[in-house]
């Protein structure tokens, strides 16, 4: 089995709690996060490497 699936499952939860927590709770947990936009982006690159990752995973 190829480390694809379960890295991708992990890129895919790291992007939904960027995109779906708020701002203001990132930023107890990461102080130096500054903009809400740039943060939201992060979450959605993540989460698209992870579904391609798990694609990827099934696929092998």
């Amino acid at each position: 089995m190829s480390a694809y699936f379960p890295v991708g499952l992990f890129f895919i939860v790291i992007g939904l709690v960027f995109l779906l927590v708020p701002l203001e709770q990132l930023k107890k947990a990461f102080p130096r996060m500054r903009s809400p936009i740039t943060t939201k982006i992060g979450g959605a690159v993540f989460l698209a490497c992870g579904v391609a990752m798990v694609i990827l995973g099934i696929q092998h």
